[in-house]
């Protein structure tokens, strides 16, 4: 693999959205995953979720 094909403007005018997409799904599905398991934890705990909060 040459890596002058790769660095062509053209080739990555189309790999950075390409990538940038990518990154931004990896980092909303972690997002998602970890208020899951923060939820989860509360519900082991006895705390509802759902409560509304006091300050």
């Amino acid at each position: 693999m040459e890596w002058s094909r790769i660095l062509d403007p053209a080739i990555l005018g189309l790999l950075i959205p390409v990538v940038a997409l990518l990154v931004g799904g990896a980092i909303a599905i972690t997002k998602m995953v970890t208020k899951h398991q923060e939820r989860l934890a509360m519900i082991e705990r006895g705390i509802n979720p759902d409560a509304p909060h006091h300050p």
